[in-house]
């Protein structure tokens, strides 16, 4: 990772340097040859602010700051163990400064140096606990480390202080993926027969597109566990995508046997339901996943649909409207408006009827463009 000149350091140096001039009367020469320095570095012109801050600390050789800043320009100049020695001096000098102790850590993280990164950013991290960099570049080197748990620690303490940061939650998803690989490998080596070793090479290649793999792997742990709960269900979902109604119907059936209070399994067997044409079968099934889970809004959307199709109208309304005004999954927004200027329709609401019918061609018209946008955008970087 590349590091860069934080100007919030930079700022808080000169106001050091204010308060060093004020309370140790620094030369006029000083001040000016440091003002030089900081200018330079902001500017990137690195080799004359590198020239400047040499000159600083000849003038004032205890002046830590002027070290963490030198210490900065060597390592934009990638001369890292410059760079160390420059923030293993400004230490020396002032051991509570915690952005030497930071730019210490990222240096030898840099040189590949891990455990000594470590141990710098630890101390970092003392001296700012809540600061999210600081966790971040601790976290980073126990990932390179190997440290996997650790490093997941301190980046999910990271990200929720900085919960937008782009870099900390790409480290922390690294930390994760590489902590959930570690315990797939250990779990391999305990029972490589286990259920559990073929639902993870199932869920492997369901997120990899490779369907068919994945139901045989689904199929393998429950034939090993026949009680393991939620393979049925996954392997329902991936039934009912792959077009294999009864097949994923009889999955959710089981699955419901195993566990009869899960809602999600109710709202995916009575929405299938719904979908093959037999609302009064599905409709049961969605009415007591919403009982037991009011905030399953894709579930309102196949009720609404069950009732339109049931000539429950007034209902259909209702449930179709939450579906519109929330959040739902995939395109349920879309099918909600259509099934919803269908109902209208019915009841005789031309207008409501027209504008949900509207509102579903923009949305596709939408999803379309994207789709063309994401053609277009792999088109361009697809060699001539």
């Amino acid at each position: 990772m590349k590091v860069t000149i934080n100007s919030f350091w930079l700022l808080t140096i000169l106001l050091a340097l204010s308060v060093v001039a004020h309370a140790q009367a620094v030369d006029a020469r000083l001040a000016a040859k440091f003002r030089e320095a900081t200018e330079a570095q902001r500017a990137g012109r690195f080799d004359e602010a590198a020239a400047a801050y040499a000159e600083v600390i000849r003038l004032r050789p205890a002046l830590a700051e002027a070290y963490v800043n030198f210490g900065l320009v060597r390592q934009e100049q990638k001369q890292y163990d410059e760079a160390v020695k420059l923030f293993e001096k400004a230490i020396a000098l002032k051991p509570q400064l915690a952005g030497a102790h930071l730019f210490l850590g990222i240096a030898r993280y840099s040189l590949g140096q891990t455990e000594p990164a470590i141990v710098a950013l630890d101390e970092a991290v003392r001296l700012l606990p809540k600061d999210a960099r600081a966790l971040m570049w601790l976290g980073v080197a126990h990932l390179a480390a190997g440290h996997a748990a650790e490093a997941a620690k301190h980046l999910d303490a990271a990200a929720t202080l900085q919960p937008a940061d782009v870099d900390i939650l790409y480290h922390r998803g690294r930390a994760h993926l590489k902590l959930s690989q570690e315990s797939y490998e250990q779990m391999y080596k305990a029972d490589p027969k286990s259920a559990r070793v073929h639902q993870v090479l199932a869920q492997s290649y369901e997120e990899s597109g490779r369907d068919a793999e994945a139901i045989a792997e689904y199929e393998a742990a429950i034939r090993i566990a026949p009680n393991l709960p939620g393979v049925r269900d996954a392997l329902g979902s991936l039934y009912w995508k792959n077009n294999r109604m009864d097949d994923a119907e009889r999955m959710f059936e089981e699955e419901l046997k195993l566990d009869p209070h899960n809602a999600l399994v109710m709202y995916k067997a009575g929405g299938m339901r719904v979908e093959r044409g037999q609302p009064e079968r599905g409709l049961p099934l969605l009415e007591a996943a919403i009982r037991q889970s009011p905030d399953l809004i894709d579930a309102y959307y196949y009720l609404g649909k069950a009732q339109g199709l049931l000539g429950q109208n007034d209902a259909a309304i209702a449930n179709l409207t939450k579906v519109v005004a929330g959040n739902p999954t995939g395109q349920l927004k879309e099918s909600a408006y259509y099934q919803l200027s269908r109902v209208y329709r019915k009841v005789g609401r031309q207008a409501e009827a027209q504008q949900a019918l509207l509102a579903f061609q923009k949305l596709k018209d939408e999803r379309e463009q994207q789709k063309s946008d994401k053609l277009e955008e792999i088109k361009k970087r697809m060699p001539n």
